[in-house]
């Protein structure tokens, strides 16, 4: 039974980051592309692109606190401590997936994959080219991070009262 409980928080868990991440995006996407980087303003030196997806970043990890919170770990409680511990754990999170990701861009070759098209002139033409280095230690520090993710929400922001029955 306990088995079937966490591989259901476990898909709950993973289904409410892939939604975090798409919200992530889409408020980043949207505030950079409908504002801008202005440099007409006094705070022209400011990286907006940083801005808006430090915008982003937190309006995902919002996202993601309240599906989990309600939805993955079942907790209807107000409670400002979890909360904290929720912002500690992904303080924490967010370092380990920097530090795994700069130790992947060492480990993996720095190759290119290209997604080719050939007309029928036999004139190749890229779509579209990716560092693999770049996308596998980003896979890793992702994996890494969500593993740090799930445990620390179970075991420490969303661990159940002795007393809970659930």
């Amino acid at each position: 039974m306990a088995i079937y409980q966490t591989s259901k928080q476990i898909t709950k868990f993973i289904i409410s980051g892939i939604l975090a991440v798409f919200f992530d995006f889409a408020v980043y996407y949207a505030l950079s592309n409908l504002i801008g980087n202005g440099t007409d303003d006094a705070f022209a030196s400011l990286q907006w692109n940083d801005v808006y997806k430090g915008i982003g970043f937190m309006s995902g990890t919002f996202v993601t606190y309240n599906l989990n919170k309600y939805w993955t770990w079942r907790t209807s409680d107000r409670n400002n401590k979890r909360l904290a511990n929720f912002a500690v754990l992904y303080l924490v999170s967010f370092f380990v997936n920097i530090l795994v990701n700069k130790w992947g861009l060492h480990v993996f070759n720095d190759d290119e994959i290209s997604v080719l098209y050939t007309t029928y002139e036999q004139v190749s033409n890229n779509l579209i080219a990716f560092k693999t280095d770049k996308l596998f230690a980003f896979i890793l520090a992702t994996g890494v991070s969500s593993v740090v993710n799930f445990v620390g929400q179970k075991l420490w922001v969303f661990k159940s009262a002795p007393d809970d029955s659930e």
